[in-house]
Order: structure tokens, then C-alpha cells, then sequence
């Protein structure tokens, strides 16, 4: 190329290139003009380096331009400085102070600050602090930086303090990038105070009084703040305070609310964003599939995934990891395996996502196998990974293997047995029946078992039958949570299934005189992307006399071919005919004979339910597979059950 000896032609051809994303054209062009020896061509690509995150190209260029005795100026500081801060490079940082102290450029303001702000990236607060306190100039940037580099490391009471010296001591009003460096301390420190609350409150009136509250940097970091602190209502009013909602603060609101428990709301807003002509990025795109798996609504999750993919936004490793999740918690363990298989460097949390679906879907081989593949690619387990594959032994029965796994934690991986990990061998034993062991576990473990554990421990006890541990248990529990349900349905289902029908109805008794109501079982299923909810006998859809009429005719093709009810899951305190009436109309019987009305032959059901799904209801969805030929996917609040041909693939343990 003849005109690149022309340096000013070059250097914008750098510039030009590298704007384009192609860096590797600006390299090139680099190399053709570097031997004049100006430093203008270095300190351009240097900068290049920097501006598009080719940090480590960016320092060795540098290094380059030492070695070649090319003179480096204040230009040339600035990029190297930014490049070091993207690497958190605390060596290389020092030694650009070191020669910036050489080179007599430390009086300059603006490389002073940069200096503070490459010094708080990379995480040395002291230094940071030691080079700001001994500037003898400081403008607002400087400021910036030093409240944000106190922020990011949760450090609210130094960064208040700043702020107020700020103010009052020089005089310096904040800009709009000021309250996102103050306001970030809400966000990374999870023991905020009320006090500290307040104070927040008060910056957001200060943004108020100097008409900044509009602005969209400051708006979005005062989401994010609300949100941290559990005040969606304020982040929902900070949002509309503000005029030019751009895409990081849509992607700030949709993931207050879906980090708020506001699924829903967030689908909505993100319907709001699109009409408002924003594009998604991959940040959006990662909290509505976490969205749509916590709603389980598998129709809407596939039109967001669809749309990510018109839109041609590319999906990175967290927004595939919150899809194989989304997947994974509608039931669709293929499809999540399929998403898993495309990511190209699976991380720890991508291994934790897959293995955890495993887990719930009643596939334990396949969790170990892929537990095994993790550590064959230098991967390191966590806690998470090994709660996870306890979790799978669990639902599959593999007491051993759990056992196994569970002592040779810390040894074998490095991991510290945590309270989940302990609560994971109580329900492992629990299952498998062995309730005297998984009493002796909780009475020996290192911490002080909750109510919840207790309750695992009660419900074994309820499904094998143990009265003696059982009264011990819900003694417990009932000194715990007097006011709580559950403990006194599992007591009294203890009594009623051993035939001890008097203990059974006194514990009935003291609910209704204590007011103690139990939660209501829902069961509910998606057709067309709308969800329709069934209680036990619930007549409330439009379309019950049908559903009634097919369930109906459903029991009586199951009775033929061998299906009996077993009235010992219906109350006892009924006649025997009424007690098997009321099991045909259990809440996931219904959503079935809504589902098998609703769809065409062939097609899987899935319903969700949340409570655990009772024995009498497995049997009947294992005669339902028969029958229809449908497969049908039941979540429980445990796990999955996929019935198929008659059988269950948790082969009748869960």
C-alpha cells in the first residue's frame, strides 16, 4: 500500500480499521509504518489495544516501544494504564508509576487520574487512596474514580465519606457519572445497613435537586441500587423518572424484577422495550429465559429463544447457561442438553446448570458421567457442582455412592462439606428408609439443623412409616414452627397410614382449633402460553364439564387394565367410597384431562404442581402413558417424573 508511509494517512487507517473491529488490519498497517520512529503510529495502536480489550497486545506493544527506545508521552501512559487496569495487572501498574516518577509526567492532572483509576481497577485501594490524597489538583473525574474504586469493593462508608468531602471541602458538583461510582456500593455490599439505605435515598434527592434524576446512566444505577436493597417500587419509579430509557436501563429494570421475584413483570416490561424500538442484548436476553424457568412457561421461553435468534444476538456462555436452565425447568432435559452441547467453553456454572438438571430429571449416570468429563477438562467441581450430584445419588438411591462422594469431599476436591451438603445426606438416607440413620446424622452434624431438614427427616418418617422418630420429629418442629402446616399433616398421615385413626384425628383436631390452615395443592399446565391452574376438585375452568366427562372416562379405561386407587392418600375421616371418589380429582388428574382435551394425540403433556406428588396419582399417570400413548412430564416440588408406556423414569422411588 504506497500512501502508508504517509504517517497521518496511517494512523487514521489504524484508527479506521480498528473502529471496524478489524485489529488485525491495523496491525498491519502498524507494521508498515512503525520504523519511522515517531511515536505517534505506537501510542495510536497502543491505544487501539486498549479501546477494544486487547489488554495483554496492548502491554507488550509497550514494552516493544521501551525496548526500541521510542520515546513514550503522556498519550502513551494513558492507554497503557487503561490496558493494565482491564488486566487488573498490579506489577505492570507499578512499574508505569515508576516511569511516569522517571520521566517527571506525575504533575499532569490527567495522568495523576488516570493513575487513581488504573490503581482502583485493579483492586489497590491503598495506592489508589496514597496517589489521590497527594494530588494537588483534582477535577471531577478524579473523583469519579476514586468513589468508584471504594464502591466496587463494597466499601460504602469510605465512599460516602468522599462524596461529602467532595462537596463540601472543594466545592465540585457531581456530573451524571458520579451517582453510578456511588450508588455501585449498594449493589456490591451485601450487608447494607438501613442506615446506609438512607443514605442512598438522600443521594437519589440530591440527583433530584440538581436535575440529574433523568439522566440514563444516572437512572439505571439507581435501579440497580433500589433492586439490591428489595425496593422495586422505587426502582420502578427511578425508571420512569427517566427520559431516554436506553438498553442499560431496560436491562437494569427487567433485572430488578427478575431478581425481585417479579417473572411476570419482567416479561412485560421486555414486551414494553420492543415496542419502544430497543434491541435486547444478551443481558436481557439471559434474565427472561431465568424468567420463563422460574414461571416454567416453556411456550414463552421458546419465543424469546426464537427471537434471540432472529435477531441475530449472539448468546453468550451465561444467557445459554439461564436457557439450559429455562429448559431444564420446563421439563425439556433434551433440548437442555442440546443447548449445554453448543456452548464452546462450557464453565463451572454451565457443568453446575447441566448436572443439577440431571439431577432433578431423575438421571444420575448421566450426572456422574458429566461430573467426570468436568475434571477431565481441568475444570475444578465447587460446592454447588457436588450439592448437585448428592442431590442425584438422592433421587436415584445411590446411598453408597453418595456416602462415598460426600467423605471424600474435601480430600478428593477441596470442598468443605456445608450445610446443604449435610442437609443432602439427610434426605439421601431418608429415602432410601434408613430413618434411624439419617436421625443419628442431623443429631451429630456440625450445625444446628433447621426446620426444614426436620421435615425431610418427618416426611421419611410419614412414607416408612416410623411413629416413634416421627412424634420425636414433629415435637421439634412444633417447638420451631408451632403455626406450621405441614408438621401436623405429616404427624397425622403418620397415625392415619399405621391405622391409629384417634392419634390421626386429634392431631386434625388442633389444627382447626389453633386456625392452622395447610397449603392448597395446585396443579397447572400450559396450552397456547397461557397457564390454566386446577385445585382438587376444582369446577371454576370454563370448560369443566368436559374435563370432568374425559377424566371420567380416563379412570374407567385405567380400572380396566388394572388400575386400583389407593384410598390410603385420600383423609380418613370419609367413607371408603368417598374416599376413592375424591382421588380421581386430584389437581394433576385434571390438568392431565385438560391436557389430553387441549392437545393433539402424540403430543407430551407437562404439568407443574406444587406439592409432592402422592402415590395414588404417580399410579394413575403410569396407566394414563398406557393408555394414551402421551408421555407426561410431572414436576412435583421435589423433581420431574417423565411417564411413559406405563412406567415412570424415576422407577418408583422419589
Amino acid at each position: 500500500m504506497g500512501c502508508q508511509e504517509d504517517e497521518f494517512v496511517g494512523n487514521s487507517l489504524i484508527q479506521m480499521y480498528a473502529k471496524c473491529g478489524s485489529i488485525d488490519d491495523s496491525l498491519k498497517v502498524f507494521d508498515g509504518i512503525s520504523g519511522t520512529g515517531s511515536p505517534v503510529c505506537w501510542n495510536s495502536m497502543i491505544a487501539r489495544f486498549a479501546e477494544n480489550g486487547f489488554y495483554v497486545d496492548g502491554i507488550e506493544l509497550y514494552k516493544l516501544m521501551m525496548e526500541n527506545e521510542i520515546l513514550q508521552t503522556t498519550s502513551t501512559f494513558g492507554s497503557v494504564m487503561k490496558a493494565c487496569a482491564g488486566l487488573d495487572a498490579t506489577w505492570e501498574a507499578k512499574q508505569v508509576h515508576a516511569q511516569l516518577i522517571v520521566r517527571g509526567l506525575i504533575s499532569s492532572v490527567i495522568l495523576e487520574t488516570a493513575l487513581v483509576d488504573m490503581y482502583m481497577k485493579c483492586g489497590e485501594i491503598e495506592m489508589g487512596r496514597r496517589v489521590f490524597d497527594g494530588m494537588n489538583e483534582r477535577n471531577v473525574i478524579t473523583w469519579n474514580s476514586v468513589i468508584r474504586g471504594y464502591s466496587q469493593m463494597g466499601y460504602v462508608e469510605e465512599a460516602f465519606e468522599l462524596f461529602g468531602m467532595m462537596r463540601k471541602k472543594e466545592m465540585i458538583v457531581p456530573d451524571k457519572f458520579m451517582f453510578p461510582a456511588l450508588l455501585m456500593a449498594a449493589t456490591k455490599n451485601s450487608n447494607v445497613t438501613e442506615e446506609f439505605i438512607e443514605f442512598f435515598k438522600a443521594i437519589h434527592a440530591y440527583a433530584i435537586k440538581i436535575r440529574l434524576e433523568a439522566n440514563r446512566f444516572v437512572g439505571t444505577s439507581l435501579v440497580a441500587m433500589y433492586s439490591s436493597n428489595q425496593s422495586l417500587g422505587d426502582a420502578l419509579l427511578a425508571f420512569e423518572d427517566s427520559y431516554s430509557k436506553d438498553i442499560g436501563l431496560w436491562s437494569s429494570i427487567i433485572s430488578a424484577n427478575g431478581k425481585n421475584g417479579k417473572a411476570e413483570e419482567a416479561l412485560w416490561l421486555f414486551y414494553d422495550m420492543l415496542f419502544s424500538d430497543i434491541k435486547p442484548n444478551q443481558f436481557i436476553y439471559s434474565t427472561l429465559f431465568m424468567a420463563c424457568a422460574d414461571l416454567s412457561t416453556m411456550e414463552t421461553g421458546k419465543q424469546i429463544h426464537g427471537h434471540s435468534l432472529k435477531s441475530g444476538c449472539p448468546l453468550d456462555v451465561a444467557a445459554r447457561n439461564a436457557l439450559l436452565s429455562m429448559y431444564s425447568n420446563c421439563g425439556c432435559i433434551d433440548e437442555a442438553k442440546r443447548i449445554f452441547n453448543s456452548i464452546q467453553n462450557p464453565n463451572v456454572i454451565s457443568y453446575n446448570s447441566m448436572i443439577s438438571a440431571f439431577a432433578k430429571h431423575g438421571l444420575p449416570t448421566e450426572a456422574v458421567q458429566l461430573f467426570r468429563e468436568m475434571k477431565d477438562i481441568g475444570l475444578k467441581p465447587d460446592d454447588i457442582t457436588l450439592v448437585a450430584l448428592l442431590s442425584s445419588f438422592s433421587h436415584a438411591g445411590l446411598v453408597e455412592e453418595g456416602l462415598e462422594l460426600f467423605y471424600s469431599m474435601k480430600e478428593n476436591h477441596g470442598v468443605e462439606p456445608s450445610y446443604q451438603h449435610y442437609a443432602c445426606i439427610v434426605d439421601l438416607l431418608a429415602r432410601a428408609g434408613l430413618v434411624e440413620a439419617a436421625e443419628r446424622f442431623v443429631n451429630e452434624m456440625p450445625f444446628k439443623p433447621g426446620p426444614s431438614l426436620w421435615q425431610v427427616l418427618l416426611g421419611a418418617c410419614s412414607k416408612h412409616q416410623n411413629v416413634e422418630i416421627g412424634e420425636r420429629v414433629a415435637e421439634i418442629l412444633l417447638e420451631l414452627e408451632p403455626n406450621e402446616a405441614i408438621t401436623y399433616v405429616l404427624l397425622s398421615n403418620i397415625y392415619a397410614k399405621c391405622g391409629r385413626c384417634v392419634e390421626a384425628d386429634r392431631v386434625r383436631n388442633l389444627m382447626v382449633e389453633r386456625r392452622i390452615e395447610k397449603d392448597s395443592g395446585v396443579s397447572w399446565i400450559e396450552i397456547e402460553r397461557e397457564m390454566h391452574v386446577f385445585g382438587v376438585e376444582d369446577r371454576s375452568h370454563p370448560r369443566s364439564k368436559e374435563i370432568y366427562e374425559k377424566l371420567d372416562d380416563l379412570i374407567r379405561k385405567i380400572k380396566e387394565i388394572g388400575y386400583a386407587p389407593d384410598i390410603t392418600f385420600a383423609a380418613h375421616n370419609m367413607e371408603n367410597e368417598r374416599r376413592e371418589e375424591s382421588l380421581y380429582y386430584h389437581t394433576e388428574k385434571l390438568a392431565f384431562a385438560f391436557g389430553v382435551l387441549s392437545t393433539t394425540p402424540g403430543v407430551p403433556i407437562r404439568i407443574m404442581k406444587n406439592l409432592r406428588v402422592c402415590g395414588d396419582c404417580h399410579n394413575a399417570n403410569k396407566y394414563f402413558s398406557l393408555i394414551t400413548g402421551r408421555t407426561i412430564i410431572l414436576r412435583d416440588n421435589h423433581r420431574f417424573h417423565h411417564f411413559k408406556g406405563g412406567k415412570c423414569s424415576c422407577g418408583d422411588y422419589w
